[in-house]
């Protein structure tokens, strides 16, 4: 049994980030963690990132009535799923970066990234998003409101540890999605002559995933070939403060995840 958190913005609840628990629940069951917060409203506020956390100094809108109607939701579907469950209820101006120490003990942590970015009403949600991610300690599914299971797992490698210890922790955590079309992808500004470490990588990547292709592509060529990827799951390493590796920059990786077009997998060291 794993922890698993699942975050929703208290007055706005995330179809697709619960429907992912749902479903990783009848593979194995989980204790599943309704995370609620208040619906942060960041229009003409400050706000600051750093010290390990989010801070929030400011205003907090609350309906109570629709976070409790929500709470009964998650309840209701968790029992009718039958998923052991918590629920933790947080309008504290520090509610974030509580979630954040949370996720210390949690083995996964989803978060509905198109509830995300309209609610949170952010000039430039990335940003936001990606200070989040930064500070997490478990790795981060973003969830799409819509999307199918996914059939083929797209696995992110730059040659850096924090790309291989993500494709690591999928493969503990999606046993079953290791079975599905894999592809290892390594990607770079410009054509190099071999992957960084590939016979390291070949003995790992090959004990854990079952049908496995290794590509090598110019960075411009992954818009192409991510379309053409049938129900999809990306698995990423770095997402830090500091921007992303050669083969997801900040522009290319946020619009792929800001469009919703299927879940993204992201851990880091």
């Amino acid at each position: 049994m794993r922890k698993v958190i699942v975050a929703f913005d208290g007055t706005h609840y995330s179809n697709g980030a619960f429907g992912l628990a749902k479903r990783l629940n009848e593979s194995e069951k989980i204790l599943l963690v309704g995370a609620f917060l208040p619906e942060l409203d960041f229009s003409g506020l400050g706000y600051v990132f750093g010290g390990g956390g989010l801070y929030v100094p400011l205003q907090i809108e609350i309906d109570e009535d629709k976070v409790d109607e929500n709470i009964q939701r998650f309840e209701d579907e968790c029992v009718r799923n039958n998923i052991e469950f918590r629920v933790h209820k947080d309008h504290s101006p520090y509610a974030i970066s509580k979630l954040q120490k949370e996720s210390r003990f949690a083995d996964l942590m989803i978060l509905g990234s198109q509830k995300f970015y309209e609610n949170l009403r952010l000039e430039v949600p990335s940003e936001y998003l990606r200070d989040i991610l930064h500070d997490t300690e478990c790795p981060v599914i973003v969830a799409p409101e819509k999307f199918d299971y996914p059939e083929n797992v797209i696995l992110a490698y730059d040659g850096t540890r924090s790309s291989v210890f993500a494709i690591k922790m999928f493969s503990y955590l999606f046993s079953d999605l290791c079975d599905c079309n894999t592809t290892l992808v390594y990607a770079t500004l410009k054509h190099q002559p071999e992957m960084p470490d590939e016979d390291y990588m070949k003995e790992l990547a090959c004990r854990h995933f079952k049908d496995l292709t290794f590509l090598q592509l110019e960075q411009q060529e992954m818009p192409a070939f991510l379309e053409a990827i049938s129900k999809p799951m990306l698995v990423t390493g770095a997402f830090g403060r500091s921007g992303l590796s050669n083969l997801f920059k900040r522009s290319f990786c946020t619009s792929y995840i800001s469009e919703y077009r299927y879940p993204v997998f992201i851990a880091h060291k």
